[in-house]
């Protein structure tokens, strides 16, 4: 049973539909967790924790939804199930621990009714039907007995316990997490509850039908340290004694921990590490998890102020387009400018996706040259989370809303479906149909707005590129003279002025190329009026296309231009530094021999 894997996530990608294209937020994420086992998802604001949390249970407020991966609970594949099976699932068998307990409460719904209502809708069918069978038996012999004047004490409890049955269950659980007095509060109201409370009564809420997953999003979020331990204690205790799965998911590495197994280490929609807890705070090989861990105050070091992650968390729609980390790494190199990295193994079950740390193996002789290019070229360019919608995106949707409808079409016409079959096909069709819909309206939108020019666009931050220069600078004034001319050399070779790579084939040509392309498009449109849907609608695509890479290469010109202006300036500025400081030196040595 402790090796039993409860929940399989596999490439998991969860979009929202925004009107200039598709943001993602979740964009790959893979993990397992084991039946009594406790996972902590850790990362920033933004870092797509409760995304990933809320796209397993399947909550996602629209546009949000979930494009593409995997999610099985205990074997069973739940993504493409209708809502009214996957009602069946959340609240009984998965349950959520949401991070603000008084906005997720309903204020005007006492504790009690909360409670109940969560233990009546999740009763099996067949049980209700029992209890309402023995509810009518109990009363009939109640009334015998009461006629003979014989003693009915024992069947009046057990009637008792057959129609209160949802309110002797949510008394149950109020004592289970720790709350006084449960009968007086199973009365009042969510305002008549202070903060533990009302975050002990949603554990209770979600431990009510004896789940098998709890996922648990920011549970302390708001709470005291005094009234944080004792719900920290109160999950790891019920998971000891009820052997659930948790996902715990939160910014605070101090409750990772007390209380989790494993972690799992978010940045940009993407699991950067994972490992037992052991490996992420005693041995963290990626940049960001080092960040995190160096940013919390020590308890045996005193120092004069804490050492936070330079920059802020980055924008989705402008990814750059290798390691999601680059901009704010301060070990940041060429090749994370423009590659992606993939999942490294460090340990049994320790893994990274870091350059540096490939970087250090290799400086150990730990892999090969053909282990490493072997792995540089399996990671991938463009790490993009934002992605424009097109013409092919609103045609694609609507071919398969047709074959979806004509496939369903001619399964009830031949019988082919199940009742349940049937139901989840029904299902499909609609929701493809809405995903057509949605395309084409948000398509109207970006077209709006792209003429209105307001539409994202990756560009340089010459404020970043400054500050690089500076820091630069800063580096060879303090440490030239512990430099050889090679290794001085070097740096300048692996000099990096902007996180934000440029084009290298950026030219005039490439911009009188891409017009050219622009108006043989517009005539090849022209000459497809009269030519079949599908076709028109290629050739109006490629004439977007070509729009955007005329944008595109006069942008890259300028900004190839500016940089290598910049980074030349920079290579001359950096030489002259580390020479007058070894002049210095050699000067300063001559005099001490006089």
């Amino acid at each position: 049973m402790a090796n039993e894997v409860l929940l399989e996530v596999k490439d998991l990608h969860t979009s929202f539909n925004v009107p200039s294209g598709e943001v993602r937020s979740v964009n790959g994420v893979s993990f397992t967790l084991r039946r009594g086992e406790v996972l902590g998802i850790v990362g920033e604001s933004g870092s797509g924790k409760s995304v990933t949390a809320y796209s397993i249970m399947q909550i996602l407020e629209k546009p949000g939804r979930v494009i593409g991966g995997s999610i099985k609970f205990d074997g069973q594949e739940l993504l493409g199930l209708p809502v009214k099976q996957l009602q069946k699932i959340r609240g009984k068998k998965i349950s959520i621990i949401f991070q603000d307990a008084m906005s997720s409460l309903n204020p005007v719904w006492s504790i009690g009714d909360q409670l109940m209502e969560a233990v009546r809708i999740h009763e099996d069918a067949e049980v209700k039907a029992k209890r309402k069978a023995r509810i009518k038996e109990l009363k009939a012999e109640i009334k015998v007995k009461k006629a003979n004047n014989e003693d009915y004490s024992e069947l009046a409890k057990e009637l008792d316990d057959k129609v209160n049955f949802a309110r002797k269950r949510a008394l149950e659980m109020l004592r289970l997490v720790g709350i006084t007095d449960p009968e007086k509060r199973l009365k009042q109201y969510p305002f008549e509850h202070s903060g533990g409370m009302l975050q002990r009564s949603m554990i209770a809420m979600a431990l009510i039908n004896e789940p098998d997953l709890i996922i648990a999003d920011e549970p302390t979020t708001a709470l005291d340290v005094t009234i944080q331990a004792q719900i920290l204690e109160l999950l790891l205790d019920l998971q000891k004694r009820l052997n659930v799965g948790i996902i715990i998911i939160t910014h605070d590495l101090g409750v990772v921990a007390q209380i989790c197994h494993r972690v799992n280490v978010m940045y940009a929609g993407r699991v950067v590490e994972t490992g037992t807890v052991d490996d992420i705070f005693y041995n963290p090989q990626h940049e960001y998890t080092k960040g995190l861990i160096n940013s919390i105050p020590k308890a045996d070091k005193r120092v004069d102020k804490l050492e936070p992650i330079p920059g802020n968390p980055v924008d989705v729609f402008t990814l750059p387009s290798g390691c999601s980390f680059a901009p704010r790494c301060k070990n940041c190199m060429k090749v994370c400018l423009k590659k992606f990295p993939q999942f490294i193994k460090v340990s049994e079950d320790h893994y990274t996706a870091c350059f540096k740390y490939l970087e250090k193996l290799a400086d150990e002789g730990k892999i090969s040259e053909d282990e490493l290019q072997k792995y540089l070229d399996s990671c991938q360019e463009g790490n993009k989370a934002f992605t424009r919608i097109s013409r092919l995106d609103v045609e694609k949707a609507y071919q398969d809303y047709l074959a979806k409808k004509n496939n369903f079409n001619n399964d009830v016409k031949n019988n082919a479906l199940s009742k349940e079959g049937l139901e989840i096909a029904k299902y499909r069709v609609n929701e493809s149909r809405q995903e057509y819909y949605r395309a084409r309206r948000d398509f109207a939108y970006a077209i709006k707005d792209r003429k209105a020019g307001g539409s994202e666009r990756l560009s340089i931050d010459k404020n970043d590129v400054h500050k690089k220069i500076k820091h630069h600078k800063v580096e060879i004034d303090a440490n030239a003279l512990d430099m050889s001319k090679e290794e001085f050399n070097a740096y300048l070779d692996n000099l990096v002025i902007s996180t934000t790579p440029v084009n290298p084939d950026a030219s005039t040509e490439a911009v009188n190329q891409a017009k050219a392309e622009l108006k043989e498009a517009k005539l090849d449109y022209l000459s497809k009026l009269k030519a079949p849907r599908k076709e028109k609608v290629e050739a109006r695509y490629k004439i977007d296309i070509a729009k955007e890479h005329v944008v595109q290469a006069e942008r890259d010109l300028y900004w190839f231009n500016y940089i290598n202006k910049k980074l030349e300036a920079t290579k001359k500025a950096l030489t002259a530094i580390y020479e007058n400081a070894h002049k210095r030196a050699e000067k300063a040595k001559g005099q001490g021999k006089e």
